[in-house]
C-alpha cells in the first residue's frame, strides 16, 4: 500500500501489561522479549524533500526536543545504510533516550520500520523488518555504562547514538529482570519536581512480540496490539 507524503501513519503501541508472574506463556508461544526503555516514542520521516522529521506518538512534530547536528547526520547515516530513496516516504518507529531520564540523552532506538520507500508494510512479519535493520547494524553492542555496574548491551550499535535493541530469548527470563533491577538499582530514591519517587528506572521492564505477527493498518491511534505486551517494573505510577 502506498503513502503520501501528509498521511501519518501511527506507531504501534503496546497496550496490554500483565504481571512478571504471568509471562511465561510467552516463553511458550515461542515470542521474544525486548528491554522497555524510559523513552519518548517517536516516529523518524523521511520525507520527499530529503528533509528528516521527528514526530512525537500524538501525531504532532516533536517540538519539545531540539535534535543536535551530529544525532541529526547519524539518521542521514541511518538512511543511507538502509537505502531510502530520497524522493520517496520512510517511516521508523523509534524512541529517544533523552527527556525521560539524566542516565542517557541524545540516543535513540529503533523499534521497527513501517513504511519503506512510500510502501506500507502491512502484512510483513515484525521479524523480517526487524532484520532489515538489523542487517546495517554493526557487529559491535550498544552498551549502557554507568560506573555502579558493568556495561550492560542494550542493542546492536547502528552508530555511535543509535541502536536497536536486542531480542532475547525468554528460556532465561529471571536473568533480564535481574539486569534490569542492577540497571535501575541506583535509581531507587529521589525527588522530581519537587515530588519524591520511588523509582525512577532506566529499564521499565520488558515488551514481549510475536517476530511472527504481520503489520496491519496504523490508521488510528491504538493499533497492533495484538502481537505485543508489556511487564513492568512497580514504580509511584503503576504496579506492573
Amino acid at each position: 500500500m502506498q503513502v503520501t507524503q501528509d498521511q501519518y501513519i501511527w506507531p504501534p503501541r503496546c497496550k496490554t501489561c500483565i504481571p512478571r508472574s504471568e509471562t511465561q506463556i510467552f516463553q511458550d508461544l515461542g515470542w521474544i522479549g525486548q528491554y522497555k526503555f524510559n523513552d519518548s516514542h517517536i516516529l523518524i520521516k523521511y520525507t520527499h524533500d530529503s528533509q528528516i522529521q521527528i514526530w512525537n506518538r500524538h501525531a504532532e512534530k516533536l517540538r519539545t526536543y531540539h535534535c543536535p547536528d551530529w544525532l541529526h547526520s547519524q539518521l542521514q547515516t541511518l538512511g543511507n545504510k538502509l537505502k531510502i530513496d530520497p524522493n520517496k516516504i520512510t517511516i521508523i518507529d523509534g524512541g529517544l533516550l533523552d527527556q525521560k531520564h539524566k542516565a542517557i540523552k541524545d540516543t535513540i532506538v529503533i523499534w521497527d520500520i513501517l513504511v519503506y520507500n512510500d510502501e506500507h508494510l502491512l502484512n510483513t512479519t515484525y521479524n523480517s523488518r526487524y532484520n532489515q535493520i538489523i542487517s546495517i547494524s554493526s557487529e559491535e553492542t550498544w552498551d549502557y555504562t554507568n560506573p555502579n555496574h558493568n556495561p550492560v548491551p542494550f542493542g546492536h550499535k547502528i552508530t555511535d547514538d543509535i541502536f536497536i535493541p536486542k531480542c532475547w530469548d525468554l528460556k532465561n527470563t529471571p536473568s533480564l529482570w535481574d539486569t534490569i533491577n542492577m540497571v535501575n538499582q541506583p535509581y531507587t530514591t529521589g525527588t522530581l519536581n519537587s515530588h519524591d519517587y520511588k523509582l525512577l528506572p532506566v529499564l521499565e521492564g520488558i515488551v514481549y512480540k510475536d517476530p511472527n505477527s504481520q503489520l496491519e493498518m496504523g490508521f488510528k491511534e491504538s493499533n497492533n496490539d495484538s502481537w505485543m505486551c508489556k511487564s513492568r517494573v512497580t514504580t509511584g505510577r503503576h504496579r506492573f
